[in-house]
């Protein structure tokens, strides 16, 4: 087993948010329903049920976490229940994905609903990486 120092984590998570800030536009978090692709290279089998923009940078570095922020709302294109996001850089390129749901679990991608209704409103309540 592979153990690292908090340096060399924020090295990586800096390489994680310095990717998302590629590009021309904003970064976004798009949500989806379902089961997510086993790589995030994958295509999705679900319809995006919302798109969130991120601030551009799109998140900080400290005390091991890269915590990211949303710029505004995303309004909902399809009906669904939130399981997982992708992130994508400001070309609109796949960076990574997560696990999202509603309040505490295990998912890195904290939504204010999972229930997500078209032409409604998303928002991340907190997305943090570690």
């Amino acid at each position: 087993m592979i153990t690292i120092t908090q340096r060399h984590n924020e090295a990586r998570l800096q390489g994680s948010l310095d990717d998302l800030n590629r590009g021309t536009g904003n970064p976004a978090v798009r949500v989806y329903g379902g089961e997510r692709p086993a790589q995030a290279s994958g295509v999705p089998t679900s319809a995006m049920l919302v798109e969130i923009p991120l601030t551009k940078p799109a998140g900080v570095v400290a005390n091991g976490l890269l915590t990211l922020t949303q710029e505004v709302n995303g309004l909902i294109a399809n009906t669904g229940v939130a399981t997982w996001a992708r992130f994508v850089d400001g070309n609109g390129e796949t960076c990574f994905d997560a696990d999202a749901g509603e309040g505490e679990g295990p998912w890195e991608v904290q939504l204010a609903k999972a229930q997500l209704y078209a032409g409604g409103q998303a928002r991340i309540v907190s997305a943090i990486l570690g």
